[in-house]
């Protein structure tokens, strides 16, 4: 992330690029240690594990990475926004180490192409979070009255707790040691083992990204109660008392979503429990590897959804596998995980929920997509930071990637894809997603993609007009596309008389050559109205379209 922040100096500490103010050994802000060995250039390497210690009163935490080494040399570098107490590399005190422009480079021992390299660093959190939202350490008040106490990285966010890779298209094994006040309780990612007054937690075998991996939550006022087991997944909810996020989701629909979310995706990838937890937090959600945070007032707030929590629930739940087994290739990939979250949920809705529920969700995604500022997967150079992008994703993501593709190739050919995207733990792209969409319907989609999806600047959505030729019962119905760029869809219009209606459907194909495609219907009246779109399908800019800015409410 690019954030312009101060920090105050605290206990030996300081913002990634500043320098001590005693530094007396020349190193340019370094801390003189063991060895003196004439550097022999940088290193390179992939962590590998990340070992994290917290002590959650103290703000006192220890970071260990484990790196393979793709490179030799003995300056090792990782990003890093805080300056640490102490620096330790395989098990030794750096010979100098300094932090500057978000990097921390420690000088030591020389280490050679397919060695491993432990660096070790000791700092103290700043209690501090970041663009407005609760990326960083933070302490708020719960609905009990109690503090809850939340440590979260996101995408490029990991580096505020020690050196770190904080690419998201990187996936590592994870172990945390937490130490929190006498029989209270704490979450941190995949297999959790409780303690009096520590907690353990061990990612390993599925591996996950740092961005929703490098996570601890502490609550003391929270209540364990089971809520379901469900397709090998033990459902549990971490409350305050007055909490009603378990009370506003039926079990019995869990269970089905459970069911069928692992049908598709296949086995829940981290262990057998998910945690999901409420608290006080800037987002309505948001994922780590079994665990689920949510925001407690959720049940009690208006959201665009027919039913906030379930959805919010079932977006999350979909991150296990789209974001979190599978990770984003780089950061303007991100519209790929969000979109599979939106869109799995909506069919599920569309599918199971009550009538109506799949309709708000489309109406929520056509209502905020005419705002967007940014291309869904943006290819502006350099590309921009997160913060400023990520909100246009959740209404032109599902509605380009895949709701106005499933009205050209189908559901079931849709759904195949993402099956397959999502099939192996690794690193995606949207190219690569295309790639699958592309194998699993046998068209090209080169065309549409180019038009829809990537894209520099902000998008110009098509400019739809609809025209209608009526001879005797037979109307042909005409869509024309203003503006420079054609894009490839299929438009529904709904032609009415005066006693019934019908719906056209007009389709562009998904490489157009022309600005005017048509479909013909049979009205036995004259038309009198035409609905463009009416069930609102398909990003259009038209003279009523609404362009909000996309309101971010989720994840």
């Amino acid at each position: 992330m690019r954030i312009a922040t101060t920090l105050i100096m605290a206990v030996g500490l300081a913002l990634g690029g500043c320098s001590s103010d005693d530094d007396t050994n020349g190193n340019g802000g370094g801390v003189a240690g063991a060895g003196g060995a004439e550097p022999t250039g940088p290193s390179e390497g992939t962590v590998a594990r990340y070992e994290y210690a917290l002590d959650f009163t103290s703000r006192a935490a220890t970071s260990e990475l484990t790196i393979d080494i793709t490179q030799g040399g003995d300056c090792h570098s990782k990003s890093c926004q805080i300056w640490p107490a102490t620096v330790g590399l395989n098990g030794e005190p750096a010979a100098s180490f300094d932090v500057a422009d978000g990097s921390l480079t420690a000088c030591g021992p020389s280490v050679s192409q397919g060695d491993t390299l432990t660096m070790a660093a000791d700092v103290v959190l700043m209690e501090n979070t970041y663009l407005g939202l609760d990326v960083g350490f933070s302490r708020k008040q719960n609905m009990a009255g109690g503090t809850f106490s939340y440590l979260l990285s996101w995408v490029g966010g990991c580096d505020y707790f020690g050196p770190c890779d904080d690419r998201p298209g990187t996936l590592a094994e994870f172990h945390f040691d937490l130490t929190h006040d006498q029989g209270t309780t704490a979450l941190c990612p995949g297999v959790l083992t409780p303690g009096a007054a520590s907690t353990q937690c061990e990612l390993s075998g599925t591996l996950a990204p740092t961005y929703s991996a490098f996570f601890a939550a502490h609550d003391a006022d929270w209540v364990r109660e089971p809520f379901v087991i469900a397709a090998g997944i033990e459902v549990v909810f971490f409350e305050v008392p007055g909490g009603g996020l378990a009370d506003a989701l039926d079990a019995q629909a869990v269970t089905a979503y459970l069911n069928w979310i692992t049908a598709l995706l296949g086995p829940y990838p981290y262990g057998s429990e998910l945690r999901v937890a409420g608290a006080p937090t800037a987002w309505l959600g948001f994922e780590h590897p079994a665990n689920i945070i949510l925001l407690d007032r959720l049940p009690t707030i208006s959201t665009a959804m027919a039913d906030g929590t379930m959805h919010v629930f079932m977006h999350e739940v979909v991150h296990q596998w789209a974001g979190d087994r599978t990770t984003l290739a780089d950061i303007a990939d991100f519209v790929w995980k969000e979109a599979t979250a939106e869109y799995l949920t909506y069919v599920f809705e569309d599918e199971y929920s009550p009538a109506g529920h799949a309709d708000a969700t489309r109406h929520y995604w056509h209502q905020i997509s005419p705002g967007a500022t940014y291309h869904p997967r943006p290819t502006d150079d350099p590309t921009p930071p997160v913060e400023e992008f990520y909100g246009d994703v959740y209404g032109a993501g599902p509605m380009v990637v895949y709701l106005q593709l499933e009205s050209m190739l189908g559901r079931a050919t849709v759904l195949a894809a993402i099956a397959s995207f999502l099939s192996e733990p690794g690193v995606r792209s949207v190219a690569d997603l295309r790639g699958e969409l592309e194998a699993a319907s046998g068209e090209d989609l080169s065309a549409y993609f180019d038009a829809w999806v990537f894209g520099s600047g902000p998008p110009t959505w098509p400019s739809l007009t609809v025209a209608t030729d009526q001879q005797g019962d037979q109307v042909t119905v005409t869509v024309t596309q203003q503006g420079p760029e054609l894009f490839g869809c299929l438009v529904e219009v709904d032609v009415h008389g005066a006693n019934s209606s019908v719906t056209a459907l007009v389709d562009f194909g998904l490489a157009p050559t022309s600005a005017s495609a048509q479909g013909t219907v049979t009205l036995s009246e004259a038309v009198v109205s035409t609905d463009l779109d009416p069930r609102e399908r398909l990003i259009e800019q038209t003279a009523n379209a609404t362009a909000q800015k996309p309101k971010v409410w989720i994840f």
